[in-house]
């Protein structure tokens, strides 16, 4: 997949977790240990976990430890797992969106260049502007 295009499970989902989707519902149905996803992902470790933890809270990811590492398996008992099987398995078959279409669009102030000037500094005795001497329509003598 090229950076100018993206798969459809990448729009629909955070980046991570459309990877994440993609490592657990795929078939046939792996294990895999935090920093093996952490590696297979691209992410920092605690991107996976943040959202490992989140996909086991809403019950589609099971985990348990060996004492050293800890397994992570899509829970196939979930309602959700055959129909999110099919949405990865879909999303890889669609046409993939193109980046630019998915972009916000550049408004004109984003497109114009606006060249600002340079404030002088006016030296600490020197007020900023002499009209500050000055009275409405007449001006003061000393």
């Amino acid at each position: 997949m090229s950076k100018s295009e993206r798969a459809t499970l990448d729009v629909l989902f955070p980046e991570v977790r459309a990877k994440l989707l993609r490592l657990f519902f795929t078939t046939p149905p792996k294990q895999h240990y935090v920093r093996e996803l952490m590696n297979a992902s691209g992410f920092t470790l605690h991107t996976v976990q943040d959202e490992l933890r989140k996909l086991s809270a809403v019950g589609l990811l099971t985990s348990w430890s060996d004492g050293y590492h800890r397994f992570y398996r899509a829970n196939r008992d979930n309602l959700m797992y055959p129909k999110l099987v099919g949405i990865v398995q879909l999303s890889e078959t669609l046409p993939r969106a193109k980046s630019s279409a998915l972009d916000r669009p550049r408004g004109r102030r984003a497109r114009k260049t606006v060249t600002r000037r340079k404030s002088r500094r006016l030296p600490l005795d020197r007020p900023a502007s002499w009209d500050l001497f000055k009275r409405q329509g007449k001006t003061r003598r000393l």
